[in-house]
């Protein structure tokens, strides 16, 4: 099935730990509050699902990526005219440099592709045990790769795709995990180069707060499929 994406991609810099304040900026900025730019139904209710309005870092400058219902949702900003927003200590005027869009079809193939993701968040606290449980990176991998066919399947249910077959996901290189600060919680964070058998909509995010910059998905080091 087809996934439309709309990268938008900002002249202004920003750092990495100013992306949610990139995103409170955007919201504020709104007339009306929408669902899809801030992932609430009402009060402290979360909708539960694939983010479609995503905020980032992209070659250092401030971006957002909006995914189906979201690449309609986000005219939403730009008619509202509210460019100028706070980041950090700064004040600032939002400018576009570009806007990218694309069709993706996502799907599984018969064939494999290459992909790097960065600022992944793959554990929460049940399968940060078992990692910290062992020092084999057989075990670590095969334990990474069920995370990564499980953050795979569960994008594409919140694109309403359905992927017909099985996915699979296998972790070629693992850099050195860091350290990550988010919502006051010290999370571990990797970059990773996998190959799998699904077309993935980069730079989309993957995983956990991927709203917020993580999970980023980069094609740039896809090959043709071998």
């Amino acid at each position: 099935m087809n996934c439309r994406t709309l990268t938008i991609r900002f002249a202004n810099e920003l750092r990495h730990d100013e992306v949610p304040q990139l995103r409170g900026a955007v919201i504020a900025s709104l007339n009306e509050k929408l669902t899809l730019f801030h992932n609430h139904t009402g009060g402290d209710t979360l909708r539960y699902s694939y983010p479609l309005i995503q905020y980032k870092v992209l070659d250092g400058r401030a971006a957002m990526v909006c995914l189906n219902e979201g690449a309609d949702a986000v005219g939403e900003f730009f008619a509202s005219g509210n460019f100028g927003v706070r980041l950090g200590e700064r004040e600032a005027t939002l400018a576009v440099d570009r806007i990218e869009p694309r069709q993706w079809q996502i799907q599984v193939w018969d064939q494999t592709f290459r992909y790097r993701v960065r600022r992944w968040l793959p554990l929460n606290g049940d399968n940060y045990r078992q990692w910290q449980a062992t020092e084999s990176v057989a075990v670590r991998s095969a334990l990474l790769e069920r995370v990564l066919q499980g953050n795979i399947l569960s994008m594409a249910k919140g694109l309403g795709i359905r992927l017909d077959g099985r996915v699979s996901a296998t972790i070629t290189r693992i850099a050195e995990p860091r350290w990550a600060r988010v919502k006051g919680v010290h999370v571990l964070m990797l970059d990773a180069e996998f190959n799998a058998n699904v077309t993935l909509p980069a730079p989309a995010g993957i995983g956990k707060h991927a709203s917020l910059g993580f999970g980023i998905i980069d094609d740039t080091q896809r090959t043709e499929p071998y």
